[in-house]
């Protein structure tokens, strides 16, 4: 630099790290020798900014002398992504499994939604078509390529009908509606708008039953489906493929057996047998053997295990465990002897099937090898025919066994962590048991929960 001479200073150029943006900032200069707006754009020229540029910004920060200060100068395109296809449905399909505790702390079982019916004729579900995005640019010229919109393949199932372009889905009967991932299936619904007693008869149904009243001494009911009865049931032998909705409750008479393939709400559950693959919630049990291969709650009013036994694989949560009378109470959790003997059950089945689609595919082989040297066509020979339906079915099961075996690991997995918990109070001559590992619990204690520790029992106040 000569001495009494000054640096002539120019733009500087910033720009933003997702190159979306470009800022200008005049340093000050002498009087006299003021910036052009073709100074700011050789600047942005050299920054390699080529997009977006604002003119009447840049004129403004000369003319108005606007040193010093960060201007926006230069603005890219932002893309606008893609829209992917979706389905609007007409009917709840985020059903409530579990029901809803009130403030005062007691539960609302009107509030388990787990069956939404649907009217034949009745559109359930439109195609929302997919919409393509919009491409973007940088200030420095680089194109932001957008996203397409992604279709979505139609809907399968039953039960329904689809408009020629797939767009419009309109039930085909009146029954229970189900949706499972793109799959949707309406099943037939039997409904009692009363008791189900001797008039009534006992029910085997391949759907979904809901009683509105009462179910009666002696009544046998089966069904594939979900199970709802909004009196009490009494007396009675109930089996479900799916969910049981008990929203009066269960007097058993030492003779009610409950079972479900899911899970089991109920009032209260007294002198009955239930068992469930899902989870078991009730207000209170008294003397019942209740089994969960998941998890077990006993919340509400009182919240109460008074005589009997309990088990949640997964654990148990209750308010009360056993009474002051110290009357006979078992708590236990983990893996149940149940789960080994079915597992042990499930690898049997699954070995024979597979000997068996072996010994199929074993005489059909033999088949096509008579008809390769007879050079005849065994293809509609009954006796191929049976075989293979034969090894359909057998392949079916396996697939059955497997699902389950795969839900059984599942099962194990939840169970190694559980845990039995009382937000309450346990009394004295509670058994508690955790992986068949067995403790009596002596004195009242409230708000603890137990887990195993190697070969014994241990507990802790809750949360600790």
């Amino acid at each position: 630099m000569e001495s009494g001479k000054t640096v002539k200073r120019e733009p500087q150029v910033r720009i933003s790290n997702d190159e979306m943006s470009a800022y200008v900032t005049l340093p000050m200069r002498n009087v006299g020798d003021e910036y052009a707006v073709a100074d700011v754009m050789a600047a942005l020229s050299q920054s390699r900014v080529t997009y977006g540029i604002k003119q009447d910004k840049i004129r403004e920060m000369v003319e108005q002398r606007n040193y010093g200060r960060e201007v926006l100068v230069a603005e890219g395109k932002p893309l606008v992504p893609g829209r992917d296809a979706e389905f609007k449905f007409n009917f709840d399909t985020d059903l409530h499994k579990r029901p809803l505790v009130r403030e005062d702390g007691s539960v609302d079982y009107w509030s388990i939604h787990s069956v939404e019916v649907v009217e034949e004729g009745q559109v359930i579900a439109t195609y929302i078509e997919p919409v393509d995005g919009e491409n973007g640019m940088t200030v420095r010229g680089k194109p932001l390529a957008a996203r397409r919109g992604r279709p979505l393949p139609p809907l399968t199932g039953k039960g329904f009908e689809r408009s020629e372009d797939n767009r419009v889905y309109t039930a085909s009967m009146s029954g229970k509606i189900e949706k499972n991932k793109n799959r949707i299936t309406i099943l037939p619904v039997y409904e009692i708008n009363g008791d189900a007693d001797v008039n009534v008869g006992n029910i085997d149904f391949r759907g979904d039953v809901i009683i509105h009243g009462n179910v009666c001494s002696g009544e046998k009911i089966k069904c594939s489906g979900s199970l709802t009865v909004d009196g009490v049931s009494e007396g009675c032998t109930m089996e479900a493929g799916k969910d049981i909705i008990l929203r009066g409750g269960v007097v058993g008479a030492e003779k009610t057996r409950i079972t479900a393939k899911g899970s089991i709400i109920a009032k209260f559950i007294e002198y009955s047998y239930v068992e469930a693959e899902g989870f078991i919630e009730a207000d209170s049990a008294m003397n019942s053997e209740i089994t969960s291969y998941d998890r077990l709650y006993f919340h509400g009013n009182p919240g109460a295990v008074v005589g009997g036994s309990v088990f949640g694989c997964a654990g148990v949560e209750a308010d009360c465990l056993g009474n002051s009378t110290e009357i006979k109470t078992e708590a236990g959790a983990g893996i149940h002897r149940k789960l080994r003997e079915r597992q042990v059950k499930l690898e049997n089945d699954i070995q024979e099937a597979k000997e068996l689609i072996e010994d199929y595919e074993l005489r059909l082989s033999e088949f096509e090898e008579y008809a390769a040297q007879k050079g005849i066509d065994v293809t509609e020979d009954e006796r191929r025919i049976g075989i293979l339906k034969k090894k359909i079915e057998t392949q079916s099961r396996l697939y059955e066994y497997m699902e389950a075996l795969s839900s059984l690991e599942a099962i194990k997995e939840r169970a190694k962590e559980a845990i039995i918990k009382v937000n309450k109070s346990v009394y004295p001559g509670v058994s508690i048991s955790i992986d068949e590992v067995n403790f009596v619990h002596k004195y009242k204690d409230t708000n603890v929960e137990f887990y195993r520790l190697g070969d014994n029992i241990r507990m802790l106040p809750v949360g600790k």
